[in-house]
């Protein structure tokens, strides 16, 4: 209805005419409430098998990057000890023909500087990745020189068997951290599936309720409304109001609502601080 139209209504047709439009109103909100709860219900299981699924990624990126991080420790530890160790072997002679790459220590000091960057520094997976395999390659590498030196020096059997070791524990690592990237590229997926699930199912779930409130309160609005058609518009002493306050204001050639104050400017001052 246009604007002029309504204002030249009496208030009985104004009454009248809501008291319609919810009469219409509730014969078309039960089939909104059935079809939105219909919507409801289907959306509910996919957001709950989504967000489970998404979980159980999630789950399983936790315990690849703790399965990681142990390897990488106790790597780390073991190196440490198999420095010292191969100092003592250096010092008794029995090791000889030390690798070059471990020249003033350089191997032991690239694998802690690269330790160091993945405890302290905020890395993403990719660079993490890059990180373990330049430990894995250098760890390997001294493996297999200490592994070809095998036969030379029988009773370093403990030094070699440390570096197998922590060979493994660099493949095990480097192999956990790979399959974790992949889980993690698949919870992001899953993730957004859920939110947008879960966002269908929330406008679904909120048009629902609505639904419902109109639906309940037209008995009441019904009621009301005929009670004013009966017993008039203006303050019935009854806590509903007076619906023509702002009538008789306009009537009596006042504002149909409190002006607002109007927001006063600025005094502008000029550079030396005088008022304009």
């Amino acid at each position: 209805m246009e604007l002029t139209a309504l204002l030249a209504l009496s208030p009985d047709e104004v009454a009248k005419a809501v008291i319609a439009r919810r009469h219409e109103l509730n014969e078309l909100l039960p089939d909104i409430v059935r079809e939105r709860r219909k919507e409801v219900d289907y959306l509910t299981p996919l957001v709950d098998q989504v967000r489970e699924e998404r979980d159980q990624i999630n789950q399983r990126v936790h315990d690849h990057k703790h399965k990681r991080n142990a390897c990488h420790k106790e790597a780390k530890e073991l190196r440490a000890s198999l420095v010292e160790m191969r100092e003592q072997l250096l010092k008794e002679n029995r090791l000889q023909n030390p690798n070059p790459a471990w020249a003033k220590d350089k191997l032991a000091e690239k694998l802690v500087e690269l330790d160091s960057k993945l405890e302290t520094e905020a890395l993403d997976l990719k660079t993490e990745r890059k990180l373990l395999k330049e430990m894995k390659k250098a760890v390997n590498a001294h493996r297999e020189w200490v592994s070809d030196r095998q036969s030379s020096d029988p009773e370093a059997q403990q030094y070699r068997d440390g570096w197998n070791r922590c060979g493994e524990l660099m493949d095990e690592a480097d192999a956990n951290h790979k399959e974790m990237v992949e889980l993690a590229k698949m919870s992001e997926e899953l993730h957004k599936k859920f939110a947008e699930h879960r966002d269908v199912h929330k406008e679904a779930a909120g048009q629902l309720n609505r639904a419902r409130n109109l639906l309940s309160q037209t008995d009441d609005i019904v009621s009301y409304w005929n009670h004013r058609i009966d017993k008039g518009f203006g303050d019935l002493k009854d806590g509903t109001g007076d619906l023509m306050a702002a009538s008789s204001r306009v009537a009596d050639g006042k504002p149909s609502s409190m002006p607002r104050k109007a927001r006063e400017e600025p005094v502008k001052t000029t550079s030396g601080g005088e008022e304009e």
